[in-house]
């Protein structure tokens, strides 16, 4: 009984006309062949999956094949029978991870100075070739900028940065790019249609998006479902994968647009008892996140959208319960979350958590609407006052002064003179403002152009404030949320003070930064005031 072959090699293409979705390349190597003007060293570069070792071996073929047709290597004769078959001696594939070192190149350089035993050029393949050491690539220099006439190198490398210039100066290079999700599917189609099992519309579309543009890892993942069943849905590859599917991803979705924490983990519970991967499951949400992103900033445009005909309406209608600022934050809070799952010990803790607190600040911020509003009738007011010279105007019969939120923190005002150059400044200020603004976004565009420093003995955190209106709209809950956003990018809690050194130039910037921020938060705002 012949050993089985998996998918991905039994499918590997013989010709440049089979590679999908590279004709940039293929194209320009065909003509290449065709007019005989190959260059002698070769860069192919691009994420895994994309056809790079597969589009070198199929031009070391066609350089050397007996009778090539239109580029490509014609795959009858017995150059190219040997090398399929990993026979022909002038085809040398090397792995640059286990032969990075300057004495495997110089044994190379030797070998190199033989002629060919059968074929017109000898071919060198280097896989991964930014493994080598830097040694060895120097080693290489002068072996790829002027080698004999019979020999030709051909890299390939996920990782383009960790090649040196002197190598890439020396070479040809070829971006692969990734490849959509709609030719996966097809190709996909195809190899189910020469198989004995049959894979729907739907399954195809979820195998390419899971494979994240390489298609060797879809051919895996098909592979991994034809095992399962023969003919393969969504469900199948759901099972296979380990994937919890779309509908699980929606529910948890509607469960943070309407505020509730309880489906939101009573869906998590489910999933965790199904064994289902809460990796996976962070990733399959923030890529939905993605797509409301796009759908909120550009409605007209679904063809950006990685989606069936039937997950885009869920999609709209999602969209419809959320502002695209609470998108953001919560695709932003969940991206972090699959961070912090890589070295968590307890991934389902670390998304259940994140759930907990989007539906709890989504719904604060809603909440916050009318005290936002408030905070931002006050702030008229006292501009009025400003423009008077200081002189307080009285308001009209009909109107009465808007309650504070909460009233000012003064206490936490550092009087006198303060020498910062005894304290540490807090290089990370600017993360921990945007920590702050997620909560509140009024306080923290007062904040702009703001510094901090640390007293580390004291456990202090000193903001040297250049607005006059600060001191007059931070409270203690503010400089409680802005502790917290501290601690969370500085990782230590440390007590708040602040001191404020005002300006000319800066006595127009609070009621700029605060009256545009209400207004991205739909609150209609004029010389009269709030609405």
């Amino acid at each position: 009984m012949a050993a089985y072959e998996a998918l991905y090699r039994k499918w590997r293409p013989q010709s440049f006309d089979d590679i999908v979705a590279q004709p940039h390349i293929t194209r320009t190597l065909k003509n290449q062949i065709l007019r005989e003007k190959t260059a002698h060293a070769y860069l192919f570069t691009g994420s895994r999956g994309t056809g790079k070792t597969t589009c070198a071996r199929i031009f070391a073929k066609a350089v050397n094949c007996l009778n090539p047709k239109d580029g490509n290597p014609c795959l009858e004769c017995e150059i190219c029978r040997d090398a399929d078959a990993g026979a022909l001696t002038d085809l040398i594939e090397i792995d640059g991870a286990s032969n990075n070192g300057v004495d495997e190149v110089r044994g190379l350089r030797d070998n190199a100075a033989f002629l060919p035993v059968r074929c017109r050029y000898k071919v060198y393949i280097i896989d991964e070739v930014h493994m080598m050491s830097a040694g060895a690539f120097n080693a290489l220099l002068k072996m790829i900028e002027e080698p004999p006439a019979y020999v030709k190198f051909v890299f390939a490398t996920t990782e383009i940065h960790k090649v040196p210039a002197t190598i890439l100066s020396r070479c040809q290079r070829f971006d692969f790019r990734r490849i959509l999700p709609a030719d996966i599917a097809g190709r996909i189609q195809y190899i189910a249609s020469h198989e004995d099992f049959s894979v729907t519309d739907a399954a195809a579309h979820r195998i390419a998006v899971l494979s994240d543009g390489g298609m060797r890892d879809a051919l895996s993942l098909l592979d991994q479902c034809a095992a399962v069943s023969n003919e393969i849905g969504t469900e199948t590859v759901e099972e296979a994968v380990g994937v919890a599917g779309t509908e699980s991803v929606f529910e948890v979705l509607r469960a943070v647009a309407e505020h509730d924490a309880a489906a939101a983990l009573e869906r998590i519970d489910l999933l965790y008892r199904q064994s289902k991967d809460m990796t996976r499951f962070a990733d399959e949400i923030s890529a939905q996140l993605r797509s409301l992103m796009l759908l909120k900033s550009a409605p007209d445009s679904a063809s950006l959208l990685e989606c069936m005909p039937d997950e885009l309406e869920t999609l709209r209608a999602l969209a419809e319960k959320m502002t695209l600022s609470a998108v953001l934050e919560a695709l932003a809070a969940v991206r972090a979350c699959c961070d912090r799952m890589t070295r968590a010990g307890n991934r389902r803790m670390e998304l259940e958590m994140t759930l907990i607190r989007l539906c709890s600040d989504l719904r604060s911020q809603q909440g916050d609407v009318s005290g936002l509003t408030e905070r931002i009738s006050a702030l008229e007011l006292r501009l009025e006052n400003l423009r008077q010279n200081g002189v307080p105007v009285q308001q009209s019969s009909g109107q009465q002064r808007p309650a504070r939120h909460s009233p000012p923190a003064q206490n936490l005002q550092v009087q006198g003179k303060t020498d910062t150059a005894q304290y540490t400044k807090v290089l990370d200020w600017q993360s921990v403002l945007e920590q702050f603004n997620a909560v509140n976004p009024s306080v923290s565009g007062l904040l702009q152009g703001s510094e901090a420093y640390v007293i580390e003995e004291k456990n202090v955190l000193l903001m040297i404030v250049r607005n006059r209106l600060f001191r007059e709209l931070f409270s203690a809950q503010d400089a409680a949320a802005l502790g917290r956003a501290a601690q969370q990018v500085l990782g230590k809690k440390y007590g708040i003070r602040y001191k404020c050194v005002e300006s000319e130039e800066d006595k127009t910037l609070p009621a700029d930064v605060l009256l545009a921020r209400a207004r991205a938060q739909g609150i209609e705002v004029n010389e009269n005031g709030a609405k």
